[in-house]
């Protein structure tokens, strides 16, 4: 639940041909932001347990857009080249820069897609927190039913037509990404679980390896969860935020860690 009295906005913002709609939670004269990027499938209605939380409202100004394809952006019609997601995202986002420190998250694809936005525009974020995101060309389960998503598109929602389009298409984008890992400047904190099946635990190492610019990786393994962390391990994740925003200010050094 949003507190009294704490401003909300839903903005549709048309760029590049597409038409994206983001949610904000909190005044823009709060001292600092964090842009969330939701996984596939879903929307920021997938945030909505997050973007309720009081906890990361105080101090801190939400922004969570649905990616291309999801929620209210063009329900449909996704956006399978990770390039151009980033540009549409990036363009959204310019128009509410400022210099106020900035906290990056996705999850799942949206922690891939945030990563691609982090590499394109390292200047507009000061920290990046992804969850269980897919990094490693071919480091992920592509279940053969998904073949057959295409020929049967017109009985299937959708959002999992989009989500099955992009994932399709994961390894080509990955490979493209691979020399760009090293644009990233600024400190990066992953999560993943163990026992993740979908994109595999080797996925945030891989990762680590690619950050040679960034001052400070984190990778935080979390024991006995899969892929739906940010639900079973949603205390931690939490935590993991309100951390992450903190250090905005107050940077800790290199760490690895496995919980």
């Amino acid at each position: 639940m949003i507190e009294k009295g704490i401003p909300v906005k839903i903005v549709y913002y048309d760029t590049l041909g597409r038409t994206i709609r983001y949610l904000k939670i909190g005044s823009d004269t709060l001292p600092r932001k964090m842009v969330l990027m939701h996984g596939s499938p879903s929307s920021l209605e997938g945030l909505r347990s997050y973007l309720n939380d009081p906890d990361l409202q105080k101090s801190t100004q939400l922004i969570a857009p649905d990616r291309p394809g999801y929620g209210e952006s063009d329900y449909g019609w996704g956006e399978k080249f990770i390039g151009q997601q980033s540009a549409v995202l990036t363009k959204m986002l310019w128009q509410i820069q400022d210099k106020r420190p900035t906290l990056l998250f996705g999850t799942s694809y949206g922690a891939t897609v945030a990563a691609r936005v982090a590499m394109d525009h390292p200047d507009y974020f000061d920290r990046l927190l992804l969850v269980c995101g897919s990094y490693k060309p071919g480091a992920e389960r592509i279940y053969p039913i998904s073949k057959l998503v295409p020929i049967f598109s017109a009985w299937i929602p959708g959002f999992i037509h989009v989500a099955d389009d992009e994932k399709q298409n994961h390894y080509p984008h990955l490979v493209s990404m691979v020399s760009l890992w090293k644009k990233i400047h600024i400190p990066v904190t992953m999560v993943h679980g163990l026992e993740d099946r979908l994109l595999y635990p080797e996925n945030p190492i891989w990762a680590a390896r690619q950050l040679t610019q960034s001052p400070q990786v984190e990778v935080i393994y979390l024991a006995n969860q899969r892929h739906g962390i940010m639900w079973t391990a949603r205390p931690r994740i939490k935590s993991l935020m309100i951390r992450e925003l903190d250090r905005l200010t107050n940077p800790d050094p290199m760490v690895m860690s496995h919980e």
